[in-house]
């Protein structure tokens, strides 16, 4: 009679084909999180490098919006007001200026709200506070020269007034920041966006890009040949 208990090479070969399907499937477990995990961090270098070009780009799209030379073209179809001679049209120009410019610029702005949703998905509540310090510097220009375009000087010329005045100027043209009672704060909160920026997102790209040196005899060929 057969021993029941007793196994045979068929069911010795039968586990085995068990065992390697088991590993054949925690190691494809591992692969595919592993997998995501790479996928992962491959969308967050490339939203840190998106992140801080357009951070990077602010630089020279707010100076040239709050450039303090403009050309008699950028305000060519400005309405004309009856009795304004060329001094007073010219002032005004220059503050519709700079409303043609930021619509120049829209869709760099508009671009500013999609990056703003995706970086805070991506690294958290503090990349949608230094999005936001950019939102409120182009407001405060957009605010002030409104002031400005429509009463370039103030009615009454007490002190407090006149640096309320000023303090438009200086949002407007970062020139007026040494008149200003705050000084260029505009300036200070692009300066703020594009230093959190960097810090926010460099970090990631280093982390991923920086050479480790290697050690070891070999390691000194390689890192003096800088490979």
């Amino acid at each position: 009679m057969t021993d029941p208990w007793a196994f045979g090479w068929t069911q010795v070969l039968t586990l085995v084909g068990f065992a390697i399907t088991a590993l054949i499937a925690i190691g494809g477990f591992r692969t595919f999180g592993r997998w995501k995990r790479e996928k992962l961090e491959e969308k967050r270098i490339d939203l840190a490098l998106e992140a801080l070009a357009f951070a990077h780009k602010s630089k020279f799209i707010f100076d040239s919006i709050r450039s303090a030379m403009a050309f008699s073209s950028e305000w060519a179809d400005m309405p004309e007001i009856a009795g304004e001679d060329d001094n007073k049209r010219g002032s005004r120009g220059q503050l519709y200026a700079v409303f043609k410019r930021m619509e120049r610029n829209k869709d760099y702005f508009e671009k500013a709200w999609d990056l703003q949703v995706r970086c805070s998905a991506m690294f958290g509540t503090k990349a949608e506070e230094l999005f936001l310090l950019m939102h409120r510097a182009r407001r405060e220009i957009e605010v002030s020269a409104e002031m400005l375009f429509r009463d370039p000087h103030t009615s009454h010329p007490i002190p407090e007034n006149l640096a309320t005045w000023n303090q438009f100027r200086a949002d407007v043209w970062e020139a007026y920041g040494r008149l200003a009672p705050e000084g260029d704060k505009v300036g200070k909160k692009l300066t703020a966006f594009r230093d959190g920026i960097e810090g926010l997102c460099r970090p990631v790209i280093d982390r991923n890009y920086g050479r480790t040196p290697r050690k070891g005899l070999f390691g000194q060929i390689v890192n003096g040949l800088g490979m």
